[in-house]
């Protein structure tokens, strides 16, 4: 018999009743061959009587003799006949009945404890938001691919017909079936792609992809944020930090070069490139961050109207990102260009209305959503470069602390909106700010410096770039934001 998985089906599904069967058939089989036998018993023991009785009048003695035994045989059937096909029956149905009772209770039991393990794994996965992004395909999925150590592939290795607890693979070796007794301790595969899927998947999953143009600042915001989370969630946050190397991001050798000074070459993959890590509070499931960088040319009409359509991976997010350079707003640059040299903050020239168009119509695409409908996402706009000379005095820190004072996070963030609002009308781009506002969910503005300061040859120091990231997953994560509470944070 052929399965849909390498498994053999479970006793209670298969063999079971199999056995009830085999109960049944082995109890009354014996009676109806009893039965035959008697039937054919009393025709033969009828036909010897008459036959007999006619050589009597012959004066056969023998045949006499056999005369006198042929009703004692025919007495003999008859009475087993009877015995066999009412009192036997009565005697094995009831026998029976109390084995299958048995049987059914111990079905029963089974079943409601099926049931039991069943519930409590799908609350364990929904509570903890068990799920995981692929780095590679881009799809999110809840359950991996789980591969025995025969190298069978089990795509929905959970509680079901083929086991309870436990499942046994074609290969004789027993799998667990739930996260409770070590189903993540399986190799694991992305169901799609069959890419290695570390922790299990036993983890929550949280992707954020990081939207801006060419030049802006993504991938020194990402590297940074992800060092400055490695030193100092732990002592500032009771956040573990680990480092996931998926093989498709380059962090390691990008916080060398910013760790000496040294700024990273721009992106240009137009694929969406997965910096992955855990922060995870003690004794909590682990929390899986996924920072998506790409290219910024990708939101640009000319050059990334096609390729930004196949990066799946925004329909999957749960929140965005978007940096804006402040160079890259023409008025503003042209009066910074007055008093500092736009070289050394390498400064992005993409119009970030063009760029912001880009991405809500390809998520209106992806969900095929109307013009008029707002979209259900989180947006935190950050921005970049707050090291820029006078930039920190019109939207920075010393901007919010000087017209709101309160140590009230609510009013910090109402002021910091209106300060950046205040900045984009200033210098024209008041139809970037109506689109934005209007199209999504909630959005907050940031400011911060991923590097510091210009390239100097200097270590960076990466100022406020955690404030953002944590606004967002907060909104997301209830473990993360329970354990910041506690930290007073």
């Amino acid at each position: 018999m052929k399965h849909s998985q390498p498994a053999q089906l479970s006793y209670f599904f298969h063999e079971g009743f199999v056995d009830i069967y085999n109960v049944v058939s082995g109890a009354f089989k014996p009676c109806g061959e009893v039965i035959v036998s008697s039937a054919e018993g009393i025709a033969e023991a009828w036909s010897d009587f008459w036959e007999n009785i006619a050589q009597i009048f012959e004066f056969d003695f023998l045949a006499f003799l056999k005369g006198l035994i042929s009703p004692v045989k025919l007495g003999f059937y008859l009475a087993r006949l009877v015995f066999s096909a009412i009192v036997t029956p009565i005697i094995c149905f009831s026998i029976t009945m109390f084995q299958i009772s048995l049987l059914f209770v111990f079905f029963a039991i089974t079943l409601i404890l099926f049931g039991i393990i069943i519930l409590f794994d799908r609350i364990y996965c929904t509570i903890n938001v068990i799920a995981t992004h692929c780095p590679v395909c881009q799809r999110r999925f809840t359950l991996p691919v789980y591969v025995c150590s025969c190298r069978r592939e089990h795509d929905r290795l959970h509680p079901g017909i083929y086991g309870i607890i436990y499942r046994t693979c074609d290969c004789g070796r027993k799998l667990p079936t739930t996260f409770f007794n070590g189903r993540h301790k399986l190799k694991a595969l992305c169901p799609y792609c069959k890419n290695n899927i570390k922790s299990g998947g036993l983890h929550a999953s949280w992707c954020i992809p990081v939207i801006g143009g060419q030049e802006s600042g993504k991938t020194c915001y990402i590297n940074m944020t992800m060092m400055s989370l490695q030193k100092r969630a732990l002592s500032e946050y009771g956040l573990q930090f680990e480092y996931e190397n998926n093989g498709f991001d380059e962090y390691e050798e990008i916080s060398d070069l910013l760790s000496n000074g040294r700024v990273p070459v721009k992106t240009t993959d137009y694929r969406l490139k997965y910096y992955q890590f855990n922060l995870t509070p003690k004794g909590a499931t682990k929390q899986q961050i996924s920072l998506c960088d790409v290219a910024g040319e990708l939101f640009n009409v000319s050059t990334g109207s096609i390729e930004i359509k196949n990066q799946i991976g925004f329909r999957y997010a749960n929140a965005f990102i978007l940096i804006i350079d402040p160079l890259s707003i023409p008025q503003y640059r042209d009066e910074v260009s007055k008093i500092t040299s736009l070289s050394e903050y390498k400064g992005s020239r993409q119009p970030i209305d063009e760029m912001v168009d880009t991405f809500i119509n390809t998520l209106q695409n992806m969900f095929s959503i109307k013009a008029n409908v707002m979209l259900n996402s989180d947006v935190a706009v950050i921005f970049t470069k707050a090291d820029i000379p006078g930039l920190d005095e019109k939207i920075g820190e010393s901007a919010v602390l000087k017209k709101a004072p309160n140590p009230d996070m609510k009013i910090r963030y109402k002021t910091q909106n209106e300060l950046c609002e205040k900045f984009l009308r200033e210098y024209n781009e008041e139809s970037f700010l109506i689109n934005l506002k209007s199209r999504f969910k909630s959005i907050q503005f940031f400011t911060c410096s991923a590097l510091g300061h210009i390239e100097n040859g200097k270590p960076f120091t990466a100022l406020k770039v955690e404030e953002p990231f944590f606004w967002l997953l907060r909104k997301k994560s209830k473990v993360i934001e329970k354990a910041i509470k506690i930290r007073g944070k």
